[in-house]
């Protein structure tokens, strides 16, 4: 994604973000285009055996790691980290810059897709009514014809 520019992730930015630090990108702004609001979230998961002991104070570890923000001390090491790791291999961001995408950008594809759900309903019912219509018209006239 980085260096061709020829696909997409839908993976939070500040990984693709670090990768770009690390392979010694100057202005990563120009290379990445990440949509405007988050739609994607992970987390990470361990399990316990029932009654496992370790349990209780596994919760309290955690707990206390994340209140004192061990965590976004950690990542902000990462992201100073990887551009010193480059060793001078800076390159220049090629290209135009991207803006945000937002969900409002897709707004009006979504309104086009209901409007055509909608008259596509409005049709299918109509052609079953019209049917319906003209089997008792048809009904009729060959009762009338007996």
């Amino acid at each position: 994604m980085i260096t061709k520019r020829d696909i997409s992730s839908i993976f939070a930015p500040f990984f693709a973000t670090y990768v770009a630090m690390e392979m010694g990108t100057v202005d990563v702004g120009k290379i990445i285009c990440s949509l405007g609001e988050g739609f994607l979230s992970a987390g990470a998961t361990v399990l316990f055996r029932k009654g496992n002991p370790l349990l209780d104070t596994f919760n309290i570890l955690m707990r206390l790691y994340l209140e004192a923000g061990l965590l976004e001390r950690h990542w902000t090491e990462l992201q100073h980290r990887a551009p010193l790791m480059v060793k001078g291999r800076f390159t220049e961001a090629a290209g135009d810059k991207f803006s945000s995408f937002s969900v409002s950008h897709l707004m009006p594809a979504f309104v086009v897709l209901l409007v055509g759900n909608a008259l596509s309903s409005v049709v299918f019912i109509a052609e079953l009514t019209v049917k319906c219509f003209c089997k008792r018209k048809i009904k009729k006239i060959r009762a009338l014809g007996e």
